[in-house]
C-alpha cells in the first residue's frame, strides 16, 4: 500500500527524500546533490510516496513563485516501484495539492526520457530540447482543470 503525504524540511522523512533524490537524481550522472541543490527548499512544497513499512519510494518538490502557477522539480522514484502507478499517483496527489493553493497551470524541466510518463498524465510540451545538469531536458506544462470549470446544465 502506498500512502501520499506533504513534508517539510524540519519532518524526519525528508532526509530520506534527500537520499532518494541522490540516489535517484544525482549519481547516475557523476553528481551529489549539494547544497545549492537544496536551497531554499523550506520555501518549497515536498510531496512523497511512503510504502507500507513507511519507507518514502518517491517524492516531488512543487515550487509557487506567486504567479498561479507551480513548478514540478525533483521528482524520483525508487527503482522497484517504478512503472506501478506510484510516480502517475504522486503527480496526480502534487496536481491536487496544488488545484487546493488555488494553482491552475504546472510546469517543469523534464528529462527526455521521461516525456511519454508526463505526456501520458496529460503535459505537453512547450519548448524545444535543452541541456540542464549535462542531460537533455524539455519544458512541459499542463493546465490543471478544476471541478469550477465544467459547466452545470439546468
Amino acid at each position: 500500500m502506498i500512502t501520499y503525504r506533504s513534508i517539510t524540511t524540519t519532518d524526519p522523512e525528508y532526509e530520506s527524500e534527500k537520499a532518494l533524490r541522490n540516489r535517484v537524481l544525482r549519481l547516475p550522472i557523476g553528481r551529489t546533490l549539494s547544497d545549492a541543490d537544496i536551497s531554499g527548499e523550506d520555501e518549497q512544497t515536498h510531496l512523497i510516496a511512503l510504502d507500507g513499512s513507511g519507507t518514502v519510494v518517491a517524492c516531488v518538490l512543487l515550487v509557487i513563485p506567486g504567479d498561479g502557477t507551480a513548478h514540478i522539480r525533483q521528482m524520483a522514484v525508487e527503482e522497484r516501484f517504478r512503472k506501478r502507478g506510484v510516480g502517475a499517483g504522486l503527480i496526480a496527489y502534487a496536481e491536487q495539492t496544488a488545484r487546493g493553493m488555488g494553482i491552475r497551470k504546472i510546469n517543469m524541466h523534464a528529462r527526455v526520457y521521461a516525456r511519454g510518463f508526463y505526456e501520458r498524465l496529460g503535459y505537453r510540451a512547450a519548448g524545444e530540447e535543452f541541456i540542464e545538469v549535462t542531460i537533455p531536458h524539455i519544458e512541459m506544462e499542463k493546465t490543471l482543470e478544476g471541478e469550477d470549470d465544467e459547466e452545470t446544465m439546468e
